[in-house]
């Protein structure tokens, strides 16, 4: 069955074309902006996912990545420091000179002593671990619930 434009007429085969390869370029353009590419400004925090996944000691399937942020340094040592107010733990390194912290959220069921440069002792269903963006990992976190919301998932 043949098409019909307004006046009753067979549209020619070039707008058919057009509108086919305009229909294939919007698919492609909005098939690309889909893809799994990090954000924008997170991409060394991306490098990092795999150093962060490690840090839990816990098998796949067990935890939920619920995002990652970009934090400066000096928001990172005084959160640590704020939480930890005597010692935060003997592994703690402070972030180098020029570096960006990327903080991962995951959720779970984290023994003690499970979770890779957390404090010994800790145990809970979130785990925070940080990471420099000159892939380094930092200090981790392990807490009754994650205590903000980690807007930027990868997938």
């Amino acid at each position: 069955m043949n098409r019909r434009n307004v006046d009753g007429g067979q549209r020619p085969r070039w707008q058919r074309l057009a509108v086919l390869v305009f229909v294939a370029a919007l698919a492609g353009t909005y098939l690309s902006a889909c893809s799994a590419h990090p954000p924008v400004g997170l991409a060394n925090c991306y490098q990092d996912l795999p150093l962060a996944v490690g840090a839990l000691n816990a098998p796949k399937g067990s935890y939920k990545l619920h995002g990652v942020k970009l934090v400066s340094p000096e928001l990172m040592a005084h959160l640590v420091k704020k939480r930890f107010p005597n010692n935060p733990s003997s592994n703690y390194k402070p972030p180098p000179a020029g570096s960006k912290v990327c903080a991962f959220g995951f959720t779970g069921e984290f023994p003690a002593g499970q979770v890779a440069m957390a404090p010994p002792h800790v145990s809970g269903k979130a785990a925070i671990v940080l990471t420099t963006t000159k892939r380094e990992l930092l200090f981790s976190f392990v807490l009754a619930k994650l205590p903000v919301r980690f807007s930027r998932p990868f997938t």
